[in-house]
């Protein structure tokens, strides 16, 4: 039997290189898996970090240590890499100290002499869904029987609170205000229409009229909670300049049209006067008036629903003289079915014949409370004689409340420009019972326009200066 070439070489013909392939071949980094780690994974032995080369780490004689004999192949443990996940000892943390996180002592309180080295994890295990969390009060630091690194264990110990904080919702429905839609019809004298929230259609009993919003409505049963949470409001004031104007509205009474509304809402509230600020100087304008015109000059909302409820009623009588006389002489009546809106009509009304009249108040008044009942979906779907009340409007002017009057104006006002042009845009408005006065009112506070007057001012008097010393 003959014998292969490769059991006919003797154990002495073979070289070096050969003996180290059958080394690298036996010790192979993946069967001799070292136990030095470092923070870029195995660490070379002494001699390769030390002449900085690239060391295979094979055991027991590295590549680069198998060529020089005289040099051992030994490895050095590099400190531990950097924790992640695991916490310092407490006394470590509170100190800011570099901690080895070594079980039961670490290096630091083994120096001190100190055996009560615990760790506190920073994750703690979610108490389950049906136990509410611990209170600060019970809640301990560490877990008191451990005698070794806590991070270890997740039962830590400590009281557990038998109450429960879920809530218990109740469904609260108490009786809600719902306004009934009447439609458009005739207005006969005696049948009542339904009352909206404000008493708008009231009897003709004495006394005064009822306040403007109602009070709240108790709920009718007590929801029972095991948990009662106080609340605490907090008020965080709005930005002044980055906020707009907010136009006044009230369920009871007719707003303004669409169109104002929508650009009111984009109008800086720092580019206009404050609506306070006008009020008061509103107020002490009509404090200042006559009596006879004091009364009629601006409406309140008490006063106007007043007045408005008794023209619809077709019945006068129990107003005041002065507003019954101030009522005739401009024809006043109710323009609308459902909310509060007095109008005027202007002198091209008084042309046509009393039934023509009674036939285009009747379609003025439907128009209105149909585009409340039914307002379309865009804006730009409506027209300007349809957002102010269609064809018909150009024969009647709205009478504001006196909290319209601000939002009238500042809609007039918003170029900014003279009170000459405000009441013509007032004019083109269709509004009636804003004066040149209140215009002046208005345009005297406006922040914008009083600025670009001291800057007229400041250019006129450097420019006189500069003439007079060029002379």
């Amino acid at each position: 039997m003959t014998e292969s070439p490769d059991e006919g070489v003797s154990n002495g013909d073979v070289s070096d290189d050969a003996r180290a392939l059958a080394n690298a071949a036996n010790n192979s980094p993946a069967n001799a898996d070292s136990a030095w780690t470092s923070r870029r994974g195995k660490a070379r032995c002494d001699s390769c970090r030390l002449r900085n080369l690239k060391c295979d780490r094979i055991l027991p004689t590295c590549n680069q240590c198998r060529w020089t004999p005289v040099t051992d192949c030994t490895y050095t443990p590099l400190p531990t890499p950097a924790h992640r996940g695991v916490p310092r000892c407490d006394r470590c943390r509170e100190s800011n100290l570099k901690c080895d996180r070594a079980a039961p002592v670490c290096q630091y309180c083994r120096e001190g002499n100190i055996t009560d080295c615990r760790y506190t994890p920073k994750k703690r295990a979610r108490p389950p869904v049906d136990q509410p969390p611990p209170s600060s009060s019970s809640r301990i630091p560490y877990n008191t029987q451990a005698q070794t690194a806590s991070f270890m264990f997740t039962n830590i110990s400590g009281p557990v609170e038998a109450q429960q904080y879920n809530r218990h919702f109740v469904n609260e429905t108490g009786p809600s205000s719902s306004r009934t839609d009447a439609g458009v019809h005739s207005r006969p004298v005696e049948v009542d229409r339904p009352a909206p929230p404000y008493p708008r259609r009231s009897s003709f009993s004495e006394g005064p009229p009822l306040a403007l919003l109602p009070a709240p409505t108790p709920p009718s049963h007590t929801p029972q909670q095991s948990f009662q949470q106080p609340f605490i409001s907090h008020s965080f004031p709005e930005p002044h300049h980055n906020s707009r104007l907010k136009p006044w509205t009230h369920p009871s009474f007719f707003p303004l049209p669409d169109s104002v509304l929508q650009r009111l809402s984009g109008i800086k509230s720092s580019e206009m006067p404050d609506r306070g600020d006008f009020e008061q100087a509103l107020d002490e304008f009509v404090s200042k008036l006559q009596a006879e015109l004091r009364e009629t000059a601006c409406l309140a909302p008490e006063a106007y629903a007043t007045l408005a409820n008794c023209l619809s009623k077709n019945n006068i009588t129990r107003l005041s003289p002065r507003i019954r006389m101030w009522a005739a002489c401009h024809r006043l009546f109710s323009g609308s079915d459902k909310l509060n809106l007095i109008v005027a009509p202007r002198d091209s009304f008084f042309q046509s014949s009393p039934d023509e009249q009674l036939r285009v108040i009747a379609e003025y008044r439907g128009s209105l409370d149909h585009a409340l009942d039914h307002p379309l979906a865009s804006p730009s779907q409506k027209s300007d004689k349809d957002d102010m009340g269609g064809t018909d409007a150009q024969q009647f002017e709205r009478i504001p409340v006196q909290p319209q009057i601000y939002d009238c104006l500042a809609y007039a006002h918003r170029g900014h420009a003279s009170s000459v042009a405000v009441m013509m845009e007032i004019r083109r408005m269709n509004i009636s019972s804003i004066t040149w006065p209140m215009a002046e009112i208005f345009v005297g506070l406006c922040p914008l326009c009083n600025m670009s007057f001291i800057k007229g001012l400041a250019t006129k008097g450097s420019a006189a200066n500069m003439g007079a010393a060029s002379r």
